[in-house]
């Protein structure tokens, strides 16, 4: 018995440490890491054997390069008229999250939740816009329509590379 209790003594923190979130939070931005072992079972795209924990490193290189490769991505300004802002104008109105994914060739990147900060009396009156796994830092977002308050993105690591903007229509 006492070797059972041992176990979950020094095993337990070990598996509950490797699937922890990492929260960032910078001057300029608000983000969460989520690591090559986080799973939830709602999203397949979280189920993908080829992850890996993207350090605080790679995030910071990843936000310097983001502004000006943005622009020349978002040229067309999909879904971003009317009250939906222009993604690249509004950067700090954005929490994010961070996922690390490596292709079929071996090369790693990011894909990137940009989810829209709202004051509280926002937030409930554009409930609809939250899934029911809520919390932004503990659990990965797919939010449907809200134009681009909620949109990702794709980069790579050492090319630098911005691709696979996808940015939220409206119903």
């Amino acid at each position: 018995m006492k070797t059972l209790i041992n176990f979950f003594i020094i095993i337990f923190p070990i598996i509950l440490a490797a699937q922890s979130n990492e929260l960032i939070d910078h001057k300029n931005f608000q983000g969460v890491i989520f690591s090559k072992t986080y799973k939830n079972s709602y999203y397949k795209i979280l189920e993908e054997n080829n992850r890996f924990t993207p350090s605080k490193k790679d995030i910071e290189l990843f936000e310097r390069n983001l502004k000006k490769k943005l622009t020349g991505i978002n040229k067309n300004h999909l879904n971003q008229t009317h009250s939906c802002p222009v993604i690249h104008k509004k950067l700090n109105n954005y929490n994010r999250q961070y996922l690390g994914f490596i292709d079929e060739n071996g090369k790693k990147y990011l894909l990137i939740n940009f989810l829209w900060k709202e004051s509280e009396d926002e937030k409930i009156m554009n409930a609809e816009y939250y899934n029911e796994l809520g919390d932004w830092k503990k659990h990965w977002q797919i939010i449907h329509d809200g134009c681009s308050h909620f949109w990702n993105v794709k980069y790579y690591l050492t090319s630098g590379e911005l691709f696979d903007l996808q940015i939220n229509g409206s119903a």
